[in-house]
């Protein structure tokens, strides 16, 4: 059944791709608007292997195939209309910051393998804003790769500048939610603005569109050789304020403007141990041509939107491929056996002999300590286990040995298992790890 769902997603997102390509950049010049108007997205939620340093290939989680996903950019006003189409493994959903209405901020209306969402909602305010997956853990989905940025530009238009887009990510090997993940970087590959640097010319306004989508505290993000502007939380109607360094904590933005009136390397990176794991970057700032194109080489009148130049240089180093060897991530599951030890060990004071197990409500929140009950249940050979989700969120009763795996639960979904056999069976839920129980037969 499920693999028949993800296949109709796939056909559905080939058509949609196919009719709607998604805008990177709206206007020639970004500083001339003509709004309100309705701008289309297509985004797809896809699984997929991308390179994240040098020889380094890991499983990805993303939107459009890339870490991060496509900018997308509207004028203050503009209506915004975004089909999203999930072709992944798992549930996930669209959250955007800024201003909208419940049924587009998506977090309860979680998207299944297979399926599609219309978001449809007024770009507003004007300013820098992020999207990212509101599955919980949501710090796991977004580790994975499902995020990207959201440009808002005031009706009024901007001062002409070279605009550039940073997104900060991080990738841990063993565990989603560590505080020290092993890579913190710009835009899903480490280091790629050292061996790319960004052009610039002298006295050339350049605009940094930052987005943290990290985990780990604020770093101050840093440039060379200026002190620049920041508009504080990219929100366009604060201030500019002058700065030396700048911090920025998860989920915040900034948009930072800067200018050089000498060629030269002038790097950026964040303060810190990030400057270490993958942020290390810098600024190739050169004297203009005498016959330079304005709005082509050098932004005197008229803005020039770098997303696309950054995209293909991003493309092109994570090397998207569904059937790439990887860099195993997780350890293996472990076997039957060791379930057995496991659970031997278990307090089993705490058994209560039923056939009903229930997903508790609100297990989706880690800290809410509630997971299946019982998670210690005791049953005789033969019998029937039933199990109802009794949470607001989608879950999974899956067998740590491949015995049974109910799939995706929704809210009130039963699933039932009969155990032939003696023995010990640990389960767990896909979605949220941490929830456990286990099965004893007699």
């Amino acid at each position: 059944m499920l693999i028949g769902v993800v296949s109709l997603g796939v056909a559905l997102g080939i058509f949609f791709l196919n009719t709607e390509i998604p805008l990177q950049s709206f206007a020639e010049d970004n500083s001339v608007h003509n709004s309100p108007v309705t701008r289309t997205y297509t985004v797809v939620a896809e699984d997929t292997t991308l390179e994240i340093s040098p020889g380094l290939r890991v499983e990805a989680w993303t939107y459009n195939g890339t870490i991060p996903g496509p900018t997308l950019r509207a004028t203050e006003g503009d209506r915004v209309i975004i089909n999203f189409i999930n072709n992944g493994q798992l549930p996930h959903t669209m959250h955007f910051h800024g201003d909208h209405d419940e049924k587009n901020d998506g977090v309860f209306q979680e998207v299944l393998p297979g399926e599609s969402y219309t978001y449809d909602f007024t770009a507003e305010p004007a300013g820098l804003f992020m999207y990212h997956c509101h599955v919980m853990p949501v710090s796991e989905h977004i580790r994975n790769g499902l995020y990207g940025a959201f440009i808002v530009d005031p009706k009024e238009g901007l001062e002409p500048a070279r605009e550039y887009v940073l997104v900060k990510g991080e990738y841990d090997l063993e565990d989603q939610e560590t505080w020290t993940p092993d890579y913190v970087f710009f835009n899903g590959y480490a280091d790629q603005y050292w061996t790319n640097p960004l052009p610039a010319k002298t006295n050339e306004l350049v605009r940094l569109y930052y987005v943290d989508m990290g985990a780990i505290p604020a770093f101050g993000f840093h440039i060379h050789g200026t002190i620049f502007e920041t508009i504080v939380s990219g929100i366009w109607e604060n201030a500019p304020i002058k700065t030396q360094t700048w911090e920025v904590g998860p989920g915040n933005a900034a948009i930072f403007e800067a200018k050089w009136k000498d060629p030269g390397r002038y790097l950026f990176h964040l303060h810190g141990i990030p400057e270490e794991k993958g942020t290390m970057a810098y600024f190739d700032v050169r004297d203009a041509d005498s016959d330079a194109i304005d709005g082509v080489d050098i932004a005197k009148t008229k803005s020039i939107d770098m997303w696309d130049w950054q995209k293909q240089i991003l493309t092109d180093l994570e090397m998207p491929d569904d059937d790439a060897e990887i860099t195993k991530t997780i350890a293996s599951t472990s076997s039957h056996e060791e379930h057995l030890t496991f659970a031997q060990n278990t307090d089993e004071s705490h058994i209560v002999e039923t056939t009903l197990c229930e997903v508790e409500e609100g297990s989706a929140i880690k800290s809410s300590n509630k997971s299946y009950y019982p998670k210690l249940t005791q049953i005789q050979v033969g019998d029937t286990v039933t199990w109802t989700n009794k949470d607001v969120s989608v879950h999974t009763v899956t067998s740590n040995d491949e015995l049974f795996d109910s799939g995706m639960m929704m809210p009130g979904d039963t699933f039932e298992q009969t155990f032939e056999s003696v023995g010990l069976y640990e389960y767990y839920c896909m979605l949220h790890p941490w929830m456990t129980g286990t099965i004893k037969t007699v």
